[in-house]
């Protein structure tokens, strides 16, 4: 089967991850996508949006199409009777409904933002576990390494997901760990640094968790977030079991920081694998796919009376 995975924005890499991890289950998978943001957050993709003639003759020969945002499917050359799915991975303000008002099935990623889309599907964050990206670095011994990527670091308050209140308590731990902030980068540097990290600090104000902390998992790191009952119970139903974060909300932060940075390399690096192994073992993309993905994609082929 020959999938399409189209996103009008950059959706944090989430589209090429998505589509890697069909990839690693088999299927014929492909992702059209912008290049990145203009900050140099530069990411993976396929084919660049938006799509020319050559694109275009290949989404439609797809046989299936996952709409990222919901965007894509307002473009006019979109076939519109093409089996189609709609993903949302972010607030309701940012998508497009149509598709789902045409009656083809949707979700929404199954992290903070189930709480604002009352009585939808949710679907998992996908990550290509094979995929050279995703791979444990060799870590450092003399002392601890962390790596905090923020999303957003323009803005005030809620937006930027406590930036400056993060980068503080990094702060208290001076030189006695190896601090790196990691800003500007494309997504294959900013694993690559991941990769050798102890600890990977996803934000600690939403209640959220983010792509961010399977990355941490990916990476073999420690994963500290702020993650709350909603958000661990979405991930305790894709995997099955509590996910290993460690709840490490703002006003905890510099304090959980200090701890890990009592315990040492040698510890983090034990704890670290422990996550690699979960993630392993509870999240490979083929048995999300199958669970999660599949039942939608069974509902647009019979939307658009496809055998």
């Amino acid at each position: 089967m020959r999938i399409c995975h189209l996103s009008m924005t950059p959706v944090a890499g989430a589209c090429w991850s998505w589509s890697e991890a069909f990839k690693e289950a088999g299927y014929d998978s492909w992702c059209c996508c912008p290049p990145g943001y203009n900050d140099g957050r530069l990411m993976p993709r396929d084919e660049d949006w938006p799509p020319h003639e050559r694109e275009i003759e290949m989404i439609r020969n797809s046989d299936l199409i996952f709409a990222y945002q919901g965007h894509p499917y307002k473009m006019p050359w979109y076939p519109k009777g093409k089996p189609t799915v709609g993903l949302y991975v972010s607030q309701p303000q940012h998508i497009y409904r149509r598709l789902e008002q045409d009656g083809w099935p949707w979700a929404v990623i199954g992290e903070y933002q189930t709480r604002l889309y009352p009585g939808c599907e949710m679907v998992p964050n996908l990550i290509p576990l094979k995929h050279p990206m995703f791979y444990v670095g060799e870590k450092p011994t003399e002392r601890l390494r962390i790596v905090y990527s923020p999303s957003n670091t323009t803005l005030a308050g809620w937006d930027n997901k406590g930036y400056e209140q993060t980068r503080m308590a990094l702060s208290w731990l001076g030189d006695s760990a190896d601090v790196d902030i990691v800003m500007g980068v494309a997504m294959g540097e900013c694993m690559r640094r991941k990769a050798t990290a102890h600890i990977v600090i996803d934000e600690c104000v939403t209640g959220a968790y983010h792509g961010n902390s399977i990355q941490g998992l990916a990476a073999g790191a420690v994963v500290l977030n702020a993650a709350d009952r909603l958000s661990l119970a979405n991930m305790k139903a894709f995997a099955g079991v509590d996910a290993p974060f460690e709840f490490a909300p703002l006003e905890f932060l510099e304090g959980m920081l200090k701890v890990w940075n009592i315990r040492g390399p040698q510890a983090a690096i034990e704890r670290g694998a422990a996550n690699r192994a979960w993630l392993e073992e509870h999240y490979q993309p083929e048995k999300l796919i199958q669970e999660w993905f599949k039942p939608l994609m069974d509902a647009a082929f019979a939307k658009a009376g496809v055998a």
